[in-house]
């Protein structure tokens, strides 16, 4: 059965957060103030979610990501669920950036409104280029969930 825990030696799973953000110094600017939780089973991480503080009523989901040989069985998904829930009644929205190509899974997964696109983010804010697949990163795409 998996559970879901609060994560407070997040430099322990340096390598899976990697995976879904790989500047390392972008990562260690944001994850001293953030909150991280994973989706835990026998006490091995199946999926990690890191959620920052935007103002007194947004966050944003920073970072998520599922170990590669668990992914496509909707933990990522049951995280997203379980954490919103936790927030619901600490701030009104959340938020998430992302690339072009993943955002039909955030929409599915309740962040179904248009936010902004903040231009060249990647070019202007990663030494080396950004591909999600084929496809080559310059724009991050940001929707919101009202919680």
């Amino acid at each position: 059965m998996a559970e879901i825990k609060q994560i407070f030696e997040k430099e322990e799973y340096m390598d899976l957060i990697l995976e879904a953000d790989p500047d390392k110094e972008i990562v260690e600017k944001y994850i001293k103030d953030a909150e991280m939780y994973g989706l835990f089973e026998n006490e091995k991480i199946l999926a990690e979610i890191i959620i920052t503080k935007v103002d007194n009523n947004i966050c944003e989901l920073k970072n998520i990501a599922t170990k590669e040989d668990v992914r496509g069985n909707g933990y990522g998904k049951k995280l997203i669920q379980e954490v919103t829930e936790l927030y619901k009644n600490k701030y009104k929205k959340m938020i998430v950036g992302t690339t072009q190509n993943n955002i039909p899974f955030y929409v599915k997964c309740g962040f179904d409104k248009y936010y902004k696109t903040e231009y060249n983010f990647f070019v202007d804010n990663y030494k080396e280029e950004i591909w999600d697949g084929n496809l080559h990163c310059i724009d991050m795409y940001y929707y919101y969930m009202n919680l």
